[in-house]
């Protein structure tokens, strides 16, 4: 008995030290296996950020694969292990602009969300502008302006409360995409000049190398193609500073652009050629079908067809691949959503039919409705228009008539105006035969005989061939005053310190009677009709530049 507890004790003994080291062991390697889960986090962490301007898909892999191992491993074991969620956040940042580069919106959107999940629950707010100014530039891409001013604009807020200068530069640089985009180019180059300065003034050169690049299309579009020039090796200087592959192609592409336009065809091939080699390096294809459309371009200015024709058939094919690429990714879309829209049908086919019978109903009476109410409405437009037409065809002969009875009261008006212009010379006339007629009597007065006196005999031939003036003159008078009623009435209404002397004279130099044939009707020296005009000048406030004649035939 003895001997069999001396057997257990030491039995459990070495039990105990087995689950010990067993315990240890397993702690052991949960502390190596996380610790080697965290160094292959931090290593591509940074192998995504040394490619990120170098090479973008080594960058996206290198993120993905980081995401996946804090996803499956690190969080599972700690999902409040807040430097991770903060690398995860930054990495799909990072994947998001990618995407969206590539064209894959939907994930660019899928990462942005979760990003932001991330960075409010762990109280992130220093890079959370920059996730905010990503889904503004998705929602520019998208053409949904509203929402991309809206994110825009919030991201730049961000920025500058928490002090994130750099992000404050990009968000301006934005600003000038997102006004570029929707043609304002005024304040496009507002926001342009502003990224470039304050880039300038705390020494951050990638974003002043952008809003160089900016600069340069701008100047582009005003034709100010030496000026592009100048801002986009100023952006190459920059970005081989920088070691910026991206940058440096940008300008490249630029520079080849700009000497296109100033048909320099040479240089153009020059540049051209080097962006197409680093996108090719990079493996940049949503760039490749444009470079190569631009060597094909540059090459047929150069006259050199089989090289044109070369790239421009190496663009086609890659068309064509970037088609493909899209077809097959909106193929798997509709895949999946076929397949669950059949599963779905499966599940629930009663309530399907169910739903097809009372839409069909619902159809049925919208079509009738549909119709009456157009039948009504086109009976009531007809009705409206037969109105109209005959309305139209009324005026028009209204207008005509008025027209026709303006011209015969216009020709009447003239023809008065000529009888009574005539009058007025006829009158001038027999004035001037009273002055002749005064001056022989004066004649006679000094002769003895007046029966054989010549002057005397004259006399009487001009008094038989003339009628007496005075009945005449008042009847010119009378018609003068019938014609202008009208036009004394308003001389009297807007100058009311007029005298009737003045009012007549307004009425004479209306009618085109010269000074001479005024004064003669008058009955007083021409001198007198000059001082009666200057004085009517002052009345009618004219000045030395206003021709009274005008004046008063447009009165």
């Amino acid at each position: 008995m003895t001997l069999i507890s001396t057997t257990f004790t030491s039995n459990k003994t070495k039990l105990s030290k087995f689950l010990i080291l067993f315990t240890f062991l397993g702690f052991y390697s949960h502390i190596i296996y996380t610790q080697n889960d965290s160094i292959k986090v931090e290593r591509l962490y940074l192998l995504g950020n040394t490619s990120k301007r170098i090479k973008p898909k080594i960058c996206i892999t290198s993120f993905e694969k980081a995401v996946t191992i804090i996803n499956d491993r690190i969080l599972s074991k700690n999902k409040k292990n807040n430097y991770f969620l903060l690398k995860k956040s930054i990495m799909l940042d990072n994947l998001s602009f990618y995407y969206r580069k590539g064209g894959e919106l939907a994930k660019s959107l899928n990462a942005i969300q979760e990003s932001l999940k991330i960075k409010e629950k762990i109280g992130e707010t220093f890079t959370l502008c920059y996730t905010y100014r990503l889904l503004g530039r998705l929602y520019l891409t998208k053409k949904d302006s509203l929402k991309s001013w809206q994110f825009t604009k919030y991201a730049y807020e961000l920025a500058s409360t928490y002090g994130n200068h750099k992000e404050i530069v990009n968000g301006l640089n934005q600003y000038s995409k997102y006004f570029s985009v929707f043609r304002d180019h005024e304040k496009a180059e507002y926001y342009v000049n502003k990224a470039y300065n304050v880039a300038d003034s705390i020494g951050y050169q990638r974003g002043k190398a952008f809003a160089l690049a900016r600069k340069s299309t701008y100047a582009r579009k005003k034709k100010n193609y030496y000026q592009s020039i100048i801002y986009s090796n100023e952006d190459l200087e920059i970005s081989l500073a920088e070691k910026n592959k991206i940058g440096i192609e940008r300008s490249y592409n630029d520079l080849g652009v700009a000497y296109r336009k100033l048909k320099q065809p040479k240089q153009a091939i020059k540049y051209h050629k080097k962006s197409l080699d680093l996108v090719l390096e990079m493996e940049l294809d949503v760039l490749l079908a444009n470079r190569l459309l631009a060597m094909s371009n540059s090459y047929s200015d150069l006259n050199k067809i089989e090289k044109a024709f070369a790239y421009y058939r190496a663009y086609k094919r890659q068309q064509i691949k970037d088609i493909n690429i899209k077809s097959i990714k909106e193929f798997a879309l509709l895949d999946a959503k076929h397949t669950y829209e059949q599963q779905k049908a499966i599940d629930s086919i009663q309530l399907v039919e169910r739903q097809k019978t009372e839409t069909k109903h619902q159809l049925e009476k919208a079509s009738t409705r549909f119709w009456k109410y157009t039948s009504a409405i086109t009976g009531v437009f007809g009705l409206l228009f037969t109105i109209i037409i005959i309305v139209l065809r009324r005026k028009r002969e209204q207008v005509k008539l008025g027209k026709l009875k303006n011209e015969m009261l216009q020709n009447e008006i003239n023809y008065k105006q000529k009888d009574i212009s005539d009058f007025a010379l006829n009158i001038s006339r027999n004035q001037k035969w009273r002055a002749q007629l005064l001056v022989h009597i004066k004649k006679l007065k000094k002769s003895n005989s007046l029966q054989s006196d010549t002057n005397f005999k004259a006399l009487e031939k001009i008094v038989s061939d003339r009628e007496i003036v005075d009945k005449h003159t008042v009847d010119f008078q009378n018609k003068v005053d019938i014609l202008n009623t009208a036009f004394y009435k308003k001389l009297q209404k807007d100058f009311p310190l007029l005298t009737k002397t003045e009012i007549k004279l307004c009425s004479f130099i209306r009618l085109n009677i010269d000074n001479n044939e005024i004064a003669t009707l008058q009955n007083v020296a021409i001198e007198s009709v000059y001082t009666s005009r200057f004085r009517l000048r002052k009345k009618l406030n004219l000045s030395s530049n206003e021709d009274l004649n005008e004046f008063l035939n447009k009165f």
